[in-house]
């Protein structure tokens, strides 16, 4: 009866993450603490299977949460991109944004840059953690694809390793029932 059960759940897991498909488009980041309530993102951006390439990108930095952005990116890629940062206005309650577009070459398919990076007065408690971002088409502006920044190592892979520890330990324990009946 357990083993359907698990193999009930594997299923769900399966269909879940079918349904909602694979994303184009990637951002990761590494949170390093500064001290005094001063943080760095460093961001990777990969390309999963968006055909036309990212040529610019926005992370957003909500309102209330964040203050006091710095492009901190170094070279490579800083010259390879041109950088932008607005700073949350509360008055208006507008977030605000870490923005990079493509002077050179885009992202293509398969491919990732890694060390954009960007500091930051964290307001909240504890430690900052996803943000929102935009994958932009710079000829008309448009959004191209929107997505959460998710930490390094991926979640997916830590749930994953989780799952195989949680499938271990199941195993060992049927095996001991086993032995003692």
């Amino acid at each position: 009866m357990r083993s359907k059960i698990f193999v009930g759940i594997i299923f769900l897991c399966l269909f879940v993450t079918s349904v909602f498909g694979e994303p184009l488009t990637e951002i990761q980041f590494i949170a390093n603490d500064l001290g005094l309530d001063r943080w760095e993102y460093v961001y990777t951006v990969k390309n999963v299977g968006l055909t036309e390439g990212i040529d610019e990108f926005t992370v957003w930095f909500g309102v209330g949460s964040y203050d006091n952005l710095v492009i901190e990116t170094l070279d490579p890629p800083a010259s390879n991109w041109d950088e932008i940062v607005w700073q949350p206005e509360p008055f208006l309650g507008d977030d605000g944004g870490y923005d990079a577009l493509a002077t050179g070459l885009n992202i293509g398919i398969g491919e990732s840059v890694s060390g954009f990076a960007v500091s930051f007065d964290w307001l909240g408690a504890g430690s900052p953690g996803s943000q929102y971002y935009e994958i932009i088409n710079p000829m008309d502006f448009s959004t191209i694809e929107t997505g959460w920044t998710t930490p390094e190592p991926s979640t997916l892979m830590l749930f994953g390793f989780s799952g195989l520890v949680l499938l271990n330990k199941y195993r060992k324990q049927n095996s001991y029932f086993k032995k003692r009946k």
